[in-house]
């Protein structure tokens, strides 16, 4: 399977989805990082397919083919997704959030915690009051996180122009990575699957709308949440690598400590791409 689907949620916009695995497979509801979409996901299909499993990769209002929403909220998006998952008539489901996609995972743990099977948060940050530095940060990245909020509007066009650079040059995209990652990024994308996958997602068509999402998903991560870790009340696992230099691995920790009853898989060595290296064991705990 790998098909991109559109319906209306309820206020008019659309939501957009493509789905990976196998279709009578276990619900597995997907969020992708920033920037990015639904089809970041296809460097993990084979992963899916070997665990039985339909992964159900959502864009983000703004990417993709997802309309853009300048009132979005953690709790607005977990809204779309129980939508989503009344039109695709799932009772039981899992999520998986990688970056930015994890806040996202976890409000729907808080919010749709009646309908989730597990939930996992794989690199994501941890809310504003962990009061966590920034100092082992990559630099490239402590800057471009300091311009969205400074400068929204001029890196929105710089985040639409790097999306369309990519889109026609999938392959120097793939080797300004290899340049600039840490070295356990670097091996897990030399992976031939991996690139493949990857090589497809940035050939995508790029929404007109992407820069702006990217500059509104730091914004919501640097911004009260709307929701407490500690009252998730659904099973999580936390995953993080301890050689993360885009979101270190004290965000892991940290929500590990704060949701009740979680689960924490600290990997040595691993980096922010740990979601490629270990896709099946990620899969394989949200649906044991």
């Amino acid at each position: 399977m790998s098909e991109t689907a559109v319906f209306e949620v309820a206020d008019g916009r659309k939501l957009a989805w493509t789905e990976f695995g196998v279709r009578e497979g276990a619900p597995v509801v997907a969020f992708h990082g920033s920037p990015g979409s639904s089809y970041d996901f296809a460097s993990v299909s084979e992963p899916a397919v070997d665990a039985g499993v339909r992964l159900i990769a959502v864009d983000r209002p703004g990417y993709g083919l997802s309309t853009f929403d300048p009132a979005r909220s953690y709790q607005s998006f977990a809204s779309d997704v129980r939508e989503l998952v009344d039109h695709l008539g799932l009772d039981r489901f899992a999520v998986i959030g990688h970056s930015s996609g994890g806040p996202n995972a976890a409000g729907c743990a808080r919010f749709l915690g009646d309908r989730l099977s597990a939930c996992a948060i794989v690199s994501g940050p941890a809310p504003p009051e962990a009061g966590i530095t920034k100092r082992e940060v990559m630099l490239q990245n402590r800057i471009a996180q300091r311009l969205q909020v400074m400068a929204p509007r001029l890196m929105s066009a710089l985040w639409g122009m790097g999306l369309r650079q990519a889109q026609r040059r999938p392959d120097k995209a793939l080797e300004y990575m290899r340049r600039t990652l840490p070295a356990g990024d670097v091996a897990v994308l030399e992976r031939p699957d991996i690139a493949a996958g990857l090589r497809v997602a940035f050939a995508r068509p790029v929404s007109r709308t992407a820069g702006h999402a990217a500059v509104q998903d730091i914004h919501l991560e640097r911004k009260p949440w709307g929701y407490r870790l500690r009252d998730i009340a659904a099973r999580v696992h936390v995953w993080h690598g301890d050689a993360d230099r885009n979101v270190v691995v004290e965000n892991g920790r940290y929500q590990a400590k704060e949701i009740p009853g979680s689960t924490l898989h600290e990997v040595a060595h691993a980096g922010h791409w740990l979601m490629y290296g270990r896709f099946a064991e990620i899969l394989d705990s949200v649906t044991a």
